[in-house]
């Protein structure tokens, strides 16, 4: 905005979830929303990417189920279910989410533990709600997926994952960063460490 005789333009600062909200009323983020009956206590936002993913069409059988349990984990999420989370970097055993190396990142991942496994990628945005970046097979190649499994931990394909997820925040929010705390409670509430 300018007034006369001013040169200078003001500059306009859009809140992190005003501008999440306005890119899901614009259709480029997609919210994932409760099943009919759940409580609305946390939030998903879904990059095309893996919105794609959990709508697309598929034939019965496997790979069906297998994508079913990986949306109702994120369901799961959404309705405020109790989660177990590892802070600790290539220490999760059981955990649903886990922080991921480099913690300086803020990446974390979301684990579908059937196997085999899918990881999500994902960042927070702000406490519990977070941001569904991209996804990967864990560790065995499926056909429905056109990626590579991530495979060992030191593997180039979770440096892919990690760096696809950065480069994605980037795109949908160069002027924001994402959660960096201190603990578990500043992440998500209704969570426990693993």
């Amino acid at each position: 905005m300018t007034h006369t005789g001013c040169t200078k333009r003001a500059l306009i600062y859009m809140s992190i979830r005003a501008e999440w909200q306005k890119l899901v009323a614009d259709g480029e983020l997609f919210r994932l929303e409760p099943l009919p009956g759940d409580p609305d206590e946390r939030t998903v936002l879904m990059s095309p990417e893996v919105n794609e993913l959990l709508t697309k069409q598929m034939p019965e059988g496997p790979d069906a189920n297998r994508r079913s349990r990986l949306l109702a984990t994120l369901q799961g999420i959404v309705a405020g279910r109790r989660i177990v989370a590892c802070m600790t970097p290539f220490e999760a055993r059981e955990a649903q989410v886990g922080l991921l190396d480099p913690i300086d990142d803020a990446v974390f991942d979301i684990r579908c533990q059937d196997k085999p496994a899918i990881r999500v990628f994902c960042r927070f945005l702000e406490k519990d709600v977070l941001f569904a970046a991209t996804y990967r097979p864990r560790s065995v190649s499926m056909e429905w997926m056109d990626w590579l499994p991530l495979g060992d931990r030191h593997s180039k394909e979770w440096k892919r994952a990690i760096a696809a997820t950065k480069r994605m925040w980037g795109m949908f929010f160069p002027a924001h960063e994402p959660v960096r705390g201190e603990c578990l409670r500043d992440y998500l509430s209704k969570a426990t460490l693993e």
